[in-house]
């Protein structure tokens, strides 16, 4: 009894231990993931900052920017999402060469195993990180060409497809939205068919600004109020308007925004008495929020619903708003656009009729508009508005030859932007028919088979010798496929170097002499590891290969695709920047040994040490003599080494 009670006991403390473990990894697994979640949130804060404020003047400048990005240390999160985040900031700015790039360098490939992952962890971020890329991708890749929507509308298609298998509603309305985004240049009435779908489940709009929420319901609104408007439905702009209205809970300008687009909306239908109801509810809001800026937005519609609509009953009204706007001005006010005060004089013009101020308030705006369209990707939307505009004032001043040319302008840039717009409605963004009977008819053809395998004519002795047939031609087909993958593959390999991985020297200069043919502006460089031989007597020469192996490495994570590497003999490496002028390329020379200078722990050997290499960079211009090149790089790169490593020595032919 007694040998019995202690196998009870020690089986009972057993028992214990493992359900306390159990908990305990449980805890700890809850509380690392609420730790990689919250992660997650800064990095989705981060990457939507940088898209919408570098480079740009905004409350947030670059600086601040770099210091979020140094306390995130996201450039050393070897983590799914450090990859893919360091790839969303860098892919962003990949192309800026005038502007400074966000100082984020990729280290390894962005693979589906880390999107796979990031998907798991939080689908709505997954699809917003996703469709940024895929259009951030497309921009670089056709430097910001209309023409990108041939790849990214089919990409972003398929996102949706994919997220819609989560079952989760918020990440296929994100997918929905960046999909609608670019339907918007594709087909715009399927673009509206999209934001309306995805309008139900999109994130509330939030004072803080992430992947997530950045394209929210209230851009949604905004977006159906832009269109409804182009398409000639004011009706249903001013429901969207109304809609920001009444769902905002956030205090800042959206709500002061939406109810001057829904007066604005209002005028456009001529419904004056209602814009003037809305108007005075749009003051009493401004006034309590006790924004001046916000007032004399508010205050300007009002006016133009006044001079509109009631020009002759509320002449004393209008006069009174008129003095009321003089006493709060508008250009010491940031958010008061500058086309809107020229526009506000130009209708107190109208009310003091002063031709010669009305002549020139007007022309202020038109060049104020001109100015913002040049530097804008919605060129056609400010010159729209500017047509508009003028067509009103001179339709109220009374100049009707005027508000005519201008109404016609106006319906000329409306049929040129929606002709534009319309152009790229290709049959495989909007042929929804021929590809349901497609499909009908490969059900049918599905039904046809299972009758025929019923019925038992599948057993058909020529149907037998047509598939053995083809299996034979299948079989003979991998066969000699197999033949040429093996044969380019050993191809392949005699032009690679055996460590690093780079070109050979045979195979580098063949495909110069080919590229320095082409009279492209093109650069080569000539880099030499610092102090090679000392780090193999020092450290052995694993440790050297190594070096090489990582350097190697290094160098290609940064360059293009297009640009290439070889290793041209020992420790000396050889690289060709196509269609690259010295300064970009010089800049990169740079990087790459920043990037090298801070590799200080090495596989084989438990001492820390840094490497460096010198580098002669020559700008081809033309020259297509090989060895005059080489030997140009070659003194080059000795001049950098008698002059302290480490450094670039540059000169152009």
């Amino acid at each position: 009894m007694t040998a019995w009670c202690r196998f009870t006991r020690v089986k009972f403390c057993l028992l214990f231990i493992i359900f306390v473990s159990h908990s305990l990894h449980a805890q700890l697994d809850k509380s690392s993931e609420k730790l990689r979640l919250k992660k997650l949130d800064a990095y989705s804060h981060l990457a939507a900052t940088t898209i919408y404020n570098w480079n740009n003047q905004t409350d947030i400048d670059n600086d601040q920017i770099k210091t979020k990005i140094e306390n995130l240390q996201i450039q050393t999160d070897d983590t799914s999402e450090g990859v893919i985040f360091r790839h969303l900031l860098a892919t962003g700015t990949a192309n800026e060469t005038e502007s400074p790039r966000v100082p984020i360098y990729v280290r390894s490939p962005l693979l589906e195993s880390h999107w796979n992952e990031l998907k798991s962890l939080n689908p709505d971020l997954y699809a917003a990180a996703r469709a940024y890329y895929i259009y951030a991708r497309a921009v670089n890749d056709f430097k910001g060409s209309s023409q990108r929507i041939n790849e990214t509308v089919p990409a972003l298609r398929r996102l949706k497809r994919e997220v819609l298998e989560t079952e989760n509603k918020t990440a296929t309305a994100i997918a929905s939205i960046w999909l609608a985004m670019e339907l918007t240049l594709a087909n715009p009435i399927q673009a509206i068919n999209e934001i309306e779908y995805a309008l139900p489940h999109l994130p509330a709009r939030s004072s803080r600004l992430t992947l997530e929420n950045a394209l929210d319901n209230d851009t949604a609104h905004e977006w159906l109020r832009i269109a409804f408007t182009e398409l000639s439905v004011p009706s249903r702009a001013y429901f969207h308007s109304m809609k920001i209205v009444e769902g905002s809970t956030q205090n800042d300008d959206v709500v002061t925004w939406a109810y001057y687009t829904a007066i604005d909306s209002l005028l456009l239908q001529a419904k004056y008495e209602e814009a003037l109801f809305i108007s005075e509810k749009a003051i009493e809001l401004v006034k309590n929020r006790n924004s001046k800026a916000n007032v004399f937005l508010i205050f300007y519609q009002k006016l133009r619903v006044l001079i509109m609509g009631f020009r002759v009953t509320h002449d004393s009204q209008i006069r009174s708003i008129v003095s009321e706007m003089e006493a709060i001005g508008a250009s010491q006010f940031e958010t008061v656009p500058e086309e809107l005060v020229y526009l506000y004089q130009s209708y107190k013009a109208i009310v003091e009729n002063n031709e010669q101020q009305l002549s020139l308030a007007v022309k202020k705006y038109e060049n104020s508009v001109l100015n913002s369209a040049s530097s804008s990707e919605f060129k056609s939307q400010y010159l729209l508005r500017k047509e508009l505009e003028l067509t009103r004032i001179y339709d109220i001043a009374g100049d009707y030859e005027k508000a005519y040319a201008h109404s016609k302008a106006y319906n000329q840039l409306l049929f040129k932007k929606n002709t534009e717009q319309f152009k790229f409605s290709a049959s495989n963004f909007s042929d929804g028919i021929a590809k349901d009977v497609e499909l009908a008819h490969y059900r049918q053809k599905e039904l046809n088979v299972l009758r025929d395998e019923k019925e038992g004519l599948s057993t058909d002795k020529e149907a037998m010798k047509t598939i053995i047939f083809a299996l034979v031609v299948t079989i003979l087909a991998i066969l000699a496929l197999w033949l040429w993958i093996s044969k380019r593959q050993s191809d392949l390999l005699a032009e690679r170097d055996s460590l690093t991985g780079a070109l050979t020297r045979r195979a580098m200069l063949n495909s110069l002499k080919k590229s320095l043919n082409d009279n492209k502006t093109s650069c080569i460089a000539l880099l030499d590891v610092d102090n090679f031989k000392k780090i193999n007597d020092r450290y052995g020469h694993t440790v050297g290969d190594e070096v090489l192996t990582t350097f190697t490495q290094i160098i290609q994570n940064r360059i293009r695709k297009s640009d290439k590497l070889c290793r041209y003999g020992g420790e000396e490496f050889l690289i060709y920047f196509s269609d690259s002028d010295q300064q970009s390329a010089k800049r990169i020379l740079d990087e790459l040994n920043m990037t090298l200078s801070r590799q200080k722990h090495w596989r084989h050997t438990n001492e820390k040490f840094s490497v460096s290499f010198s580098s002669g960079l020559l700008n081809v211009n033309g020259e297509t003599n090989l060895d005059t090149i080489i030997k140009a790089c070659d003194e080059l790169l000795y001049k950098a080494k008698r002059t302290g490593r480490a450094r670039v020595e540059a000169y152009a032919f």
